[in-house]
């Protein structure tokens, strides 16, 4: 063999253990990188099979206690994730109960029903007419349950048909509805 032969030889060595080292450098770097996302991806998979996500609409939820109907709301839509325990709602309508016969029934553009807690959101655009006519107009209402105060916030404007029309910023109406009264500034109009 002569001096060139040894020397390209050499260089066709080299080229071939560079190559090698490349393909081992690559190789430890996939063992390497599955090493250290295996906790991420385990967790990843772990979420993504127990996670629960529903839409629906016409949605119908009912609360009962001994067999006696507390509440039901009606939305047209519906969007639920086991993450929260919540369910986002959309134009709903519904009715308070007690004895089974209907104290109140509202609307809202939206609400948030939290399955967990059984506690009802409602806002934008919230309208609440009680038995006797006195209605309540406000941005937020929030009902936590039967034997709870109702807290409204937000421009509201309750009417006593026939006797008087109250705004303000925050109520806070009996959970059987019954009364109610308005914290901070108020204003009243009496019909004459």
């Amino acid at each position: 063999m002569t001096l060139k032969n040894l020397i390209k030889n050499k260089k066709v060595l080299g080229y071939v253990i560079l190559f090698l080292v490349i393909i081992t450098g690559c190789f430890l770097s996939f063992i390497y990188a599955e090493i250290i996302t295996k906790p991420i991806k385990d967790k990843i998979n772990d979420n993504t099979y127990n996670y629960k996500e529903a839409e629906i609409e016409n949605l119908l939820v009912t609360e009962t206690k001994e067999g006696e109907k507390l509440w039901e709301l009606y939305a047209e839509k519906g969007m639920y994730s086991d993450s929260d325990n919540i369910v986002l709602l959309t134009d709903l309508i519904g009715n308070f109960y007690d004895g089974n016969k209907v104290k109140a029934s509202f609307k809202a553009d939206n609400g948030t029903y939290n399955s967990e807690k059984k506690e009802i959101i409602l806002y934008n655009n919230v309208f609440l007419v009680y038995f006797d006519g006195t209605n309540i107009q406000t941005d937020r209402l929030e009902y936590k349950g039967k034997n709870e105060d109702i807290v409204a916030h937000g421009n509201i404007r309750i009417e006593k048909p026939n006797e008087a029309i109250i705004f303000g910023s925050k109520a806070i109406l009996k959970g059987d509805f019954s009364d109610f009264h308005i914290e901070g500034r108020t204003k009243t109009q009496f019909y004459m």
